[in-house]
């Protein structure tokens, strides 16, 4: 991607611009596949697939990639993020399915979606910096900008259709069930204005995950992790409506037995705009693509 911190082939891209609906299917790993009025069914892998096929040779030979605490410009820096209400039934299964896939892992890895940690990145800011103050101009310009994105967008379906290795984490795979979701993104980007410099080069984000496990050392025995995703690629966990939106930092947190990096919420804000109407009233947004499918997420 080019941005110091960030590998350069974060999986962040445009929306294809063929007009397409979700094809619900029982494919492995699946959250949707695009389909073209113009050309019929056309069924092909999803990113979550490619994500997957290119992890396991790498997570089989222990060269996968590994996180380390952050450092100055770096990973994990402050972002605006969707978390699914605490208490729901998609939380604690989260939290469950994180603690099977670390006890396979191995110690010390970190376990990202445990119940108070698991989240959907909307976007990332800035890099990685161990001083955050929220009397900061900056910061109080990215409360302002999530705000009056809030305003515009409503509150958010997602659905989590199964789980996905990357080359740097296990991931569970989301789909969102209507437009709230995207329209947040894209309202966001906009009322960041210059601020939003940090994602501009690499395009629009094309999928909704939540990261589960995060890894930072070897691995003992890969394949049974391997073939324990396998078996849960087209697993749905379950759906949720979240109607919140926070801005987070992010803190390094050890601790056994579950490791994590701890999210600290700077502004939180509701979701209860009204859905724009007219397209005149949608704003554009970048369409640069950036093809990825290594797997090494850009922050959480």
């Amino acid at each position: 991607m080019g941005v110091v911190g960030i590998p350069p082939t974060t999986p962040i891209a445009a929306h294809p611009t063929t007009v397409t609906r979700p094809l619900r299917t029982s494919h492995a790993g699946t959250a949707s596949y695009p389909l073209s009025p113009e050309r019929g069914t056309t069924i092909q892998p999803t990113k979550f697939d490619q994500l997957f096929d290119a992890a396991v040779p790498l997570i089989s030979a222990g060269r996968h990639q590994r996180d380390s605490p952050p450092v100055e410009g770096g990973r994990w820096p402050v972002s605006v993020v969707l978390r699914p209400p605490a208490d729901t039934d998609l939380i604690r299964r989260l939290d469950e399915i994180t603690a099977e896939a670390a006890a396979l892992a191995g110690p010390d890895h970190w376990q990202t979606g445990q119940a108070g940690s698991s989240h959907l990145t909307v976007r990332a800011l800035e890099t990685y910096r161990s001083e955050v103050e929220c009397t900061e101009p900056v910061i109080q310009r990215y409360q302002s900008a999530m705000h009056r994105a809030a305003a515009q967008s409503g509150p958010a379906q997602i659905e989590v259709t199964g789980v996905t290795l990357t080359a740097g984490s296990v991931m569970a795979c989301a789909v969102a069930l209507d437009d709230q979701a995207d329209l947040f993104l894209d309202r966001l980007a906009f009322e960041l204005g210059p601020d939003a410099w940090f994602e501009q080069p690499h395009g629009r984000r094309d999928i909704w995950y939540l990261n589960l496990l995060h890894f930072t050392t070897a691995i003992p025995d890969p394949q049974p992790l391997i073939d324990w995703v396998e078996k849960r690629r087209s697993t749905p966990l379950g759906q949720v409506t979240i109607d919140s939106a926070e801005l987070v930092r992010f803190h390094h947190t050890p601790s056994p037995p579950r490791p994590f990096m701890r999210p600290e919420v700077l502004d939180q804000v509701v979701l209860r705009g009204r859905r724009p109407q007219d397209p005149a009233e949608q704003q554009p947004t970048s369409r640069a693509v950036v093809l990825a499918v290594d797997g090494y997420v850009s922050l959480s």
